[in-house]
């Protein structure tokens, strides 16, 4: 069996996204009036999970879970409002590219590319966007690297498996859930094809956001299907990345 995240690491200078909403408390996941949640549950868990979300913008995973996707057809846009979940407020972005393909020169050209979208310029259009939920943005060290082992599947990847692979790679670094990027951002390699239950990268979604929970802690993550358009890849991978800053766990912001 074929043992997954086992390539090297590089460090980048990248944008961590941090969010303060006025009156929650600094460094927290979800805010104060949270206190009213029942012992020993988890208030997430009590929230409703995107049931209000716009038509075309809901899949559901492996799991029967909702996922909030980008989806690949357009779809009219919806009024955003909180759902008394968490939101992101710290930590780093780690980015994974996924797939035996970026070895070769022309997707490893489009690496760059990919974190200048969060980091560069991009990172400017991603500070803009979190300001209309309240939110700002900071400049912290984050992290890249490479996974180029292929499926189990060959050339698709489901849910589970980029969970599983994530799952590896936080177990083997993270000292406990402090440790953990704010979110992982899975590139996959040209020729991949995603999936997430019966939906899938080339009928349904340019990209989505999901999370486990791990030993480590809770994982959120956003997966971004390779696609030729770069312009559309990109914004797809900036989208998707502010989705899961909002509403990491699908009760927060939309």
């Amino acid at each position: 069996m074929r043992r997954p995240c086992t390539s090297h690491s590089r460090k980048l200078t990248m944008l961590a996204l941090a969010a303060v909403v006025a009156g929650w408390t600094s460094g927290s996941l979800a805010p104060a009036a949270a206190a009213a949640a029942p012992r020993n549950e988890p208030r997430s868990s009590l929230l409703p999970v995107l049931e209000a979300a716009p038509a075309g913008t809901v899949v559901f995973d492996d799991d029967g879970g909702r996922v909030q996707i980008v989806p690949r057809r357009a779809v009219p846009p919806g009024e955003v409002s909180y759902h008394g979940g968490p939101v992101v407020t710290g930590g780093t972005v780690q980015a994974i590219f996924l797939g035996s393909g970026w070895r070769e020169a022309g997707p490893r050209g489009r690496e760059a590319r990919a974190l200048e979208a969060l980091v560069g310029g991009g990172g400017a259009a991603i500070g803009a966007a979190l300001s209309r939920f309240g939110l700002e943005a900071r400049e912290l060290v984050g992290l890249a690297r490479e996974d180029p082992l292929d499926p189990l599947a060959g050339a698709s990847v489901s849910d589970l498996e980029v969970q599983a692979r994530i799952d590896a790679l936080a177990s083997g670094e993270a000292r406990g859930p402090r440790d953990l990027p704010a979110v992982y951002v899975v590139f996959l390699a040209s020729g991949l094809r995603s999936t997430l239950g019966v939906s899938s990268s080339e009928n349904d979604f340019v990209a989505y956001h999901n999370h486990f929970h791990a030993a480590a802690g809770v994982v959120r993550y956003v997966v971004v299907p390779y696609d030729r358009d770069l312009s559309r890849w990109l914004e797809a991978a900036r989208r998707s990345l502010v989705q899961a800053l909002v509403n990491p766990e699908g009760n927060g912001w939309y």
